[in-house]
């Protein structure tokens, strides 16, 4: 019995040194397809855990206050979503604002509905182009609840103002 359950320990370990190994690859693959962008300083890749995180930088992404994709930010797109094909786990896409409140007359009622939106305008954008499938992707809008950086300066709100791509390997 001692011996079948320490051969069931090595299995386990070896199943977790592949799970490991896999999400390492997916990370360094990633890294390697956006290592432009990551160098002109328009998204960062990190892992935290299981999970693989693509930043992307609001600059060009959006208008103000706005969830309409710029032409400049597809192209992003287009590379974040090819550094997805064949990503294992599901997708994750998050968007983040600032703590500015939105302006009277905006479309949007606050900036939950514009972080939700332009969340939803990444996904459909993925989906469409056929890099990512449905079923494989949820959409969150999180308002000014994360922010990276305090908003007491325009850097520090431009920071807080991104869509965050997340595989979730779990």
């Amino acid at each position: 019995d001692a011996q079948e359950s320490r051969g069931l320990g090595d299995v386990y370990k070896r199943q977790d040194q592949d799970k490991e190994d896999r999400i390492e690859d997916q990370f360094r693959q990633i890294r390697a397809n956006l290592s432009s962008e990551i160098n002109q300083g328009l998204a960062e890749v990190e892992r935290d855990g299981d999970s693989i995180i693509i930043r992307l930088a609001e600059q060009g992404s959006f208008s103000s206050g706005l969830a309409l994709l710029q032409a400049s930010f597809m192209d992003l797109l287009d590379n974040v979503g090819a550094s997805l094909a064949g990503a294992s786990g599901l997708i994750q896409i998050e968007g983040h604002t600032d703590n500015v409140p939105m302006g009277f007359g905006s479309r949007y009622r606050d900036n939950w509905d514009l972080s939700s939106a332009r969340s939803a305008s990444v996904a459909d954008y993925l989906l469409e182009s056929g890099y990512v499938s449905p079923g494989n992707m949820v959409v969150m809008g999180l308002a000014d609840t994360r922010p990276l950086q305090s908003n007491d300066s325009a850097l520090g709100r431009a920071a807080n103002r991104r869509i965050e791509i997340i595989v979730k390997n779990d």
